[in-house]
């Protein structure tokens, strides 16, 4: 097996991940400076990790919030640019790091063409709802929790599959 083509696949605990749709955009009543407005924007962590997602038009997702980006959601919520839903235990969220992970996702989708000039975006991989962001050495998803099982069995065969390829 080629080094380069390997990847790993890690599901993680649950986080508290809550959603903002806008009603309308751009709001009035809030200051949005500290929000990813552009399509695909994506507010990252000190360890890279993602925080605040703007994932689909008039769409945040916010995974792990800190109380901070909470207070920003209610603020946003009080001025009637929209709702904060406690979307916890809808999505799941794994990793795939490692060389192979780009080779692994683009089995599911054009890669390149879905990420151009964005951080994230909204998909569907391997018939699984799901929300991709990019990060250092692979990739961060969201995966709609009751497709999990299925996305993880699809995504390990893959790889075994790209890996055997290569042997």
């Amino acid at each position: 097996m080629n080094s380069s083509d390997t990847c790993h696949i890690e599901i993680h605990g649950q986080d508290r991940v809550l959603e903002f749709a806008a009603f309308h955009w751009p709001a009035s009543g809030f200051d949005p400076a500290a929000w990813p407005v552009a399509p695909g924007g994506a507010i990252r962590d000190a360890t890279d990790q993602a925080c605040l997602l703007h994932f689909a038009p008039h769409r945040w997702l916010a995974a792990n919030p800190t109380n901070e980006m909470e207070q920003q959601l209610d603020s946003a919520a009080h001025a009637g640019a929209g709702v904060k839903l406690d979307v916890t235990g809808k999505w799941q969220r794994i990793t795939i790091t490692g060389p192979g992970a780009v080779r692994l996702l683009a089995s599911a989708i054009e890669l390149n063409a879905t990420l151009d000039g964005r951080d994230c975006a909204a998909v569907t991989l391997f018939d699984c709802p799901a929300i991709i962001a990019r990060r250092n050495g692979g990739f961060e998803l969201w995966v709609q929790s009751s497709y999990s099982v299925d996305f993880l069995a699809t995504a390990g065969r893959f790889r075994a599959m790209l890996q055997h390829a290569h042997e």
